[in-house]
């Protein structure tokens, strides 16, 4: 009886540790949304406007206006997730099985959108189909990364455990990036460049959705028995009922917390600025260095694979020298390997874009950007679940569900600006939808624009980054703070702290 009371309690999300199987199964989970996310954001635009027919600016538009939906979304599932509770599967469960199945029917809708219909009709499938898309993906993430933020409340095994969740985002976007060039693009006699072929989507889109729905279940088996463990509802939220009052309260609630703030202007900042050369990458890889599809494979391994193999170092980084100058760290070297490979190979052409050998002299500025993108990847996320701790000794409340939704809300706010900014960019440089080739001038301003505004946009994500204030010792003195509280908290009594299971 002793070994599994014992055994129980190591379980508990209070624990420094959690068994590394667990870790495993809850990061997989995070495949179910980083490949049909990432295969959105990096072949829409292209698939919009090179196999479907739709113009540079109304792709862009349409992206765009599905973002800004999709950011109104993230709030609210997390309000919804934090203040709705199933008896038999907690407050995330119940949202990872309803999103990943959405997901993946609305994968396969959305690649299977024919250029023979009218244009008009066209372009509202896409619409509705990407539209649907962004709503279920935020109904699984949410709650995803709520659940994450729950299973553990130790300042480094919170790195751990984001570090694991990231490598398998990166494989996510291993899938959907490579895997697609690699596997779906290849050439065939009537289009030597497979990414321009339309029968390669439909067959993508099948196999991504098998994926998603085998990634959902195994996150949801394998952290299924951590639900009653896990924070439920504090008897302050079961006592209001869910009203729009009360979302817009916690709302605000959320934005005065200046460590969560730092976080959320922070991501704005930088994924305005990477998001866009993410969203016109594939027209650079085309049309600029005339890449083929397994080439453009390669190349984003290089990016991926690093992100991936960084992971043990930035949680080494954080844990030596904490997560803000791991946040910063990171930011400098993935510069240095996204604005270095066009300005030596388009601008200063030390490296002639002509010569068998431009792989290898793209790759390792590939891999820098991949170990600084790495530490984007898991740190930030470690440290939202570090400010909720913050929140719950000023407001006697959690609300992981709200921290993470308005992380994502800044995340795609970011992203929304990027897509907007492509479109525009795309027809004031000059480029041509559906032509053979395009001009010298438009082949270098494809490269140079994306540096450009990340080069612009650098100071404002350091000084950002810059304002997170929660050190180790001043988590450490929260957490001895929140522990006495709950040693003294009244078992039913208003706004009583729960304990795990309680």
């Amino acid at each position: 009886m002793s070994s599994g009371l014992e055994a129980a309690e190591s379980s508990r999300p209070d624990s420094s540790k959690i068994p590394g199987l667990s870790k495993l199964g809850y990061g997989f989970g995070n495949i179910a949304y980083s490949l049909p996310y990432q295969a959105s954001a990096t072949f829409f635009m292209f698939f919009a406007t090179e196999i479907v027919g739709i113009p540079p600016t109304l792709a862009g538009t349409l992206a765009a206006v599905s973002l800004a939906w999709d950011a109104v979304c993230d709030p609210l599932v997390g309000y919804l997730s934090d203040n709705t509770e199933s008896r038999r599967l907690g407050r995330r469960h119940p949202y990872l099985l309803a999103g990943g199945v959405l997901t993946a029917v609305l994968t396969c809708l959305l690649w299977t959108v024919s250029s023979l219909v009218s244009f008009g009709y066209r372009v509202a499938l896409v619409f509705l189909f990407l539209v649907g898309l962004r709503t279920a993906l935020a109904i699984f993430v949410i709650p995803y990364l709520a659940l994450g933020g729950e299973l553990s409340r130790d300042y480094d095994e919170r790195s751990a455990i984001q570090g694991v969740r990231a490598a398998f985002y990166l494989t996510g976007m291993i899938l959907a990036i490579a895997g697609a060039t690699l596997v779906f693009f290849r050439a065939t006699p009537a289009f030597p460049r497979g990414q321009l072929n339309p029968a390669a989507y439909p067959r993508m889109a099948l196999a991504f959705a098998a994926v998603v729905l085998v990634s959902t279940a195994v996150c949801v088996l394998s952290t299924w028995r951590f639900i009653p463990l896990l924070p439920g509802r504090t008897a302050r939220m079961k006592g209001r009922p869910l009203s729009a009052k009360h979302l817009f309260g916690d709302f605000l609630d959320a934005l005065r917390d200046r460590e969560l703030l730092a976080l959320l202007l922070m991501i704005v900042v930088i994924e305005a600025g990477f998001q866009f050369g993410i969203a016109i990458g594939i027209h650079v890889n085309t049309y600029t260095y005339g890449l083929t599809g397994p080439q453009i494979g390669l190349l984003t391994l290089a990016v991926l694979g690093s992100s991936v193999l960084s992971q043990p170092f930035w949680v080494w980084f954080a844990k030596r020298f904490e997560k803000r100058v791991a946040l910063i760290a990171g930011l400098l070297i993935g510069f240095a390997g996204f604005v270095g490979a066009p300005w030596a190979h388009v601008w200063w052409k030390l490296f002639p874009l002509e010569s068998p050998g431009l792989l290898r002299t793209l790759a390792p500025f590939m891999v820098l950007a991949g170990i600084g993108n790495g530490a984007f990847m898991s740190i930030p996320n470690s440290m939202i679940a570090d400010a909720a701790d913050v929140e719950e000794l000023a407001t006697g409340k959690r609300d992981e569900g709200l921290y993470f939704g308005l992380y994502i809300f800044a995340y795609k706010v970011g992203v929304m600006v990027s897509l907007l900014l492509s479109g525009f960019a795309l027809s004031r440089i000059g480029f041509r939808p559906g032509a053979p080739g395009q001009t010298e001038a438009t082949r270098f301003l494809l490269a140079m624009v994306p540096t450009y505004l990340l080069l612009a946009s650098a100071p404002f994500a350091l000084f950002f980054i810059s304002k997170y204030g929660i050190t180790r010792q001043r988590w450490r003195q929260v957490k001895d703070q929140l522990q006495e509280r709950r040693a003294y908290a009244r078992p039913a009594g208003d706004g009583a702290i729960r304990g795990p299971g309680s």
